[in-house]
């Protein structure tokens, strides 16, 4: 019998701090700017979503859902994934 918490800890870093064919899950999205939060959320990028990034240049394309998107620097800084 196997005691205590058997999962490894989660750690939780921006899109653009992943590597390149890594998965992780979208943990939160944090900006103060209303009008990336209300694009993100209208492209289905929400928590609890798993994320893939496929690669960062020349922008960031990442797959969420069987989607593919593709954003600049700025919109992947903001999006946090636990992985």
């Amino acid at each position: 019998m196997v005691t205590g918490n058997s999962h490894l800890p989660m750690k939780t870093t921006t899109l653009c701090a992943m590597e390149p064919r890594n998965t992780g899950k979208i943990d939160h999205l944090e900006t103060k700017n209303p009008g990336i939060l209300q694009k993100l959320m209208a492209m289905g990028i929400l928590p609890g979503m798993p994320i893939t990034l496929l690669r960062k240049s020349p922008s960031y394309l990442f797959e969420v859902d069987q989607t593919r998107y593709a954003v600049d620097r700025e919109i992947a800084n903001h999006i946090y994934v636990s992985c």
